[in-house]
């Protein structure tokens, strides 16, 4: 009997201090089942080895009462079944947890109910996952690559949000379109890099010019187009020519030579006679040409539009 719990010390020792195999990770799905299966192993193993070491004791402990006085062989046995089993129960858990848990067979798992996927939202998500869509930058989206200024796209739906809002309110707005003088023939004798350093500093200008929350845009080519909320065709005025006087003191330092560019402005007042936006550009175009037409560097506004709101108008400053 000795040899029985000798060789059982000797087997959770070996299972203490001989397994150096680095352990395998644990799927966390399997995390909650592993732990329910050590427990269970650790109060079998607890319940056993207490049952067993007080047997296994109580029998060595006669074998070695009998050694003894008689005044001590009565509380011999059950001292030293007492031993065994407070030696045998930290051994016995160790090993339940190191060998026996991770043997014992998992709890089989319920399978999900199948989700219940509309054919519109399987679709969306099995191309979602045969190519991932790269996150887009709006903001950068909605801007010129070389000026900077807000793209025709962006600019035509922004006019559009608030010439309905303007429609409602009956507020006052204005539209400038500016053109950059004889550009085709600037890119032709410096360059189109020079045309394009002499874009992005006209539009500087003209930006330093405005509002936060007025609207600067790129149509393409040398053409600018701004949307001017809260402002009535004389506060237009006043801008369109400020953004003229600053360009036509403009000089660009290219290769050792000062090049100077002018630009023609046309605008248009927003009234109660416009039937969209469109209507508006079309003035503002008719006006530049006019613009053109007498010599350039200059500005001309088409006729004013009767307003809808009788109130004094805000002018842009």
């Amino acid at each position: 009997m000795l040899r029985f719990v000798v060789e059982s010390a000797q087997t959770a020792f070996r299972a203490m201090t001989t397994d150096h195999r680095p352990a395998t990770p644990i799927p966390p799905a399997d995390a909650p089942g592993l732990r329910r299966r050590r427990v269970w192993a650790l109060t079998a193993a607890a319940a056993s080895t207490i049952g067993l070491g007080a047997l296994l004791g109580h029998g060595l402990g006669h074998s070695v009462a009998a050694a003894l006085p008689q005044p001590w062989q009565a509380g011999v046995p059950a001292l030293v079944g007492a031993a065994v089993a407070a030696l045998l129960v930290p051994l016995a858990g160790w090993a339940a947890i190191r060998i026996v848990a991770p043997g014992l067979p998992a709890p089989r798992q319920r399978p999900a109910p199948p989700a219940s996927v509309t054919p519109l939202r399987a679709a969306a998500v099995a191309g979602h996952a045969a190519a991932p869509a790269a996150p887009v930058d709006a903001q950068a989206s909605a801007r010129d690559a070389l000026t900077g200024a807000y793209t025709q796209q962006h600019f035509v739906a922004a006019a559009d949000r608030e010439w309905s809002r303007i429609r409602r309110h009956g507020e006052d707005a204005a539209l400038l379109m500016i053109d950059v003088d004889h550009f085709t023939r600037l890119n032709d004798e410096h360059g189109g890099a020079c045309g394009d350093a002499m874009l992005v500093e006209i539009t500087r200008q003209a930006s330093t010019t405005l509002r936060p929350y007025d609207l600067l845009a790129r149509f393409g080519g040398g053409v600018l187009v701004v949307y001017l909320p809260h402002t009535d065709p004389l506060g237009a005025l006043d801008v369109a020519e400020r953004i003229r006087e600053r360009v036509a003191a403009l000089a660009l330092n290219w290769q050792g030579q000062r090049v100077k560019a002018t630009v023609s402005i046309g605008v248009a007042g927003i009234g109660a006679a416009h039937a969209g936006l469109d209507a508006v550009i079309s003035e503002a175009g008719a006006a530049l040409r006019e613009a053109k037409d007498a010599g350039r560097n200059c500005v001309r506004a088409a006729p004013i539009p009767p307003r809808r709101n009788p109130t004094a108008a805000r002018s842009a400053g």
